[in-house]
């Protein structure tokens, strides 16, 4: 009996799938995400961005990384997001530490259902300055930490549901020109001989468009890239004991984050409680905890807030405390 109950709750519990002319298309399973991506295990990306040997993976201003995804259905489902794991962000001396400022640079995604990609599906996936750092040998830096999946909302009506998906992943900072200043995407081991991944080395911080776009097929290794479908849910983030202790020097915030599947974490200020800016990377981990020191948000009253969202999407927000302006003065 024990064994039959284990396998129902198996069964129920896994990603269904329907048949649509001779493809597979996944269909929305109870309150999960379901991805979509070029190797079907999502726990193997785990070369290259982690630390170690990089081949040179990195995410650049002349390196664009092109993955071919099937169609996918997406009736069902009330989000999609473009996503990538990604690593080991570098400072403006490494790999010496004199000058640790992350070297500046914004990552982009696009989706087309041809390899050609314009300004028009591509969208703003993560900015250098949220990334997990290249550690040092000799030295410490704050924020290094292994690679993680970042993740862009995107319409549903830009996924093919009857044409393959194409996906593409660069950068348009100069400075990312080499593996040495870049950071670096996760990667996965795979028997899969079909070509559907490769490399264009001819971009300039632009997607790359036209005819040519497919330079340089890669196989054995899928970059990690993927879509990410997510059903109608009822959950929700909750942020619980937050508060800021005010010193004659710092000022301390703490929180928690409670939800099915955290995802990530951050704080947020504001000076007329409509419009809000993100002062923090993305804490993954709790304890969530972020020292400020006098001055360093801002001199004026302004109110703070803590957030967090889970990997369906959802986004929770505590009550805004008001810090005043004594708190920020020298």
């Amino acid at each position: 009996m024990l064994k039959i109950f284990i396998c129902a709750v198996f069964f129920l519990s896994g990603i269904s799938y329907a048949e649509q002319d001779g493809s597979s298309f996944p269909s929305p399973t109870s309150f999960v995400p379901d991805y979509i991506s070029p190797v079907r295990d999502m726990g193997k990306f785990y070369l290259y961005a982690n630390g170690g040997f990089h081949a040179d993976w990195y995410v650049g201003y002349n390196n664009c990384w092109i993955i071919k995804l099937p169609p996918a259905a997406t009736e069902g489902y009330s989000k999609a997001f473009l996503g990538a794991k990604i690593g080991r962000a570098k400072i403006k001396s490494y790999p010496n530490s004199w000058d640790k400022n992350i070297i500046p640079g914004k990552i982009y995604m696009g989706i087309s259902k041809t390899p050609s990609f314009t300004t028009e599906n591509m969208y703003f996936l993560i900015d250098s300055s949220d990334l997990p750092l290249e550690p040092l040998q000799r030295d410490y830096l704050e924020g290094i930490n292994s690679a993680r999946w970042f993740w862009a909302e995107i319409p549903l009506s830009v996924i093919s549901s009857d044409e393959p998906n194409y996906l593409a992943i660069w950068s348009s900072s100069i400075y990312f020109i080499s593996s040495s200043s870049s950071p670096i995407i996760a990667a996965a081991l795979s028997d899969d001989e079909s070509e559907n991944v490769w490399l264009n080395r001819s971009i300039k911080g632009n997607p790359p468009l036209g005819e040519k776009t497919l330079e340089m097929p890669i196989s054995g290794v899928k970059p990690a890239m993927a879509i990410k479908l997510i059903p109608e849910n009822p959950y929700r983030v909750i942020i619980k004991g937050f508060r800021a202790e005010i010193g004659r020097e710092e000022m301390i915030v703490s929180f928690s984050a409670i939800g099915e599947d955290i995802h990530s974490a951050w704080l947020e200020i504001s000076y007329d409680k409509f419009d809000w800016q993100r002062v923090t990377k993305f804490m993954f981990n709790p304890p969530y905890y972020r020292t400020f020191k006098n001055g360093e948000l801002s001199e004026d009253m302004f109110y703070l807030r803590a957030a967090g969202a889970d990997a369906l999407g959802n986004t929770g927000y505590s009550s805004e405390i008001i810090i005043p302006s004594s708190a920020g003065a020298e």
